[in-house]
């Protein structure tokens, strides 16, 4: 008759379990730190969009003294204040001393698990910006919308 031990394993399988084991933590902890850290960039590009949104308002006053007066001048401030690409005018409405307009802006970020898709990503987010006033007195508000709000349904 042969005798069984019921429950005991080799040397050699405890060790590569526990080896496999801690490969599969280190795993684990890294995906949890870098998709931490993509969270954060994609955070701080998606604030960036808000300091654009100021720039743009700071410069078309500046350059025009007060709101803009068409199309052009507004494109050509956003130019001014992002790189191509980076902005986009869908709309501008002047009534009664308010001209509105509403913007898009764009930020790029690095990605961290490169492996499952492109190195970096871009963040979009829509603004409403409204000039009010005469030349000389010309304020602005900023309206940052959510990000699930596309500027297509803003600027309607």
């Amino acid at each position: 008759m042969a005798s069984h031990q019921v429950g005991r394993s080799a040397p050699w399988a405890k060790a590569l379990g526990a080896v496999l084991l801690a490969f599969l933590a280190v795993v684990i902890v890294a995906y949890a730190v870098g998709e931490s850290r993509e969270a954060d960039r994609e955070r701080s590009a998606f604030e960036a969009t808000r300091a654009d949104a100021q720039r743009f308002a700071d410069a078309v006053i500046d350059e025009n003294g007060g709101p803009p007066y068409d199309r052009r001048d507004a494109e050509r401030a956003l130019d001014s204040v992002v790189g191509k690409g980076q902005g986009l005018l869908y709309a501008m409405r002047s009534t009664e001393g308010r001209t509105r307009t509403v913007l898009q802006f764009s930020h790029t970020f690095e990605r961290s698990l490169t492996f499952l898709g492109p190195a970096q990503a871009t963040v979009d987010r829509c603004f409403t910006v409204v000039f009010q006033g005469a030349a000389a007195r010309t304020e602005a508000e900023i309206i940052a919308h959510d990000a699930d709000e596309p500027c297509s349904e803003v600027a309607q």
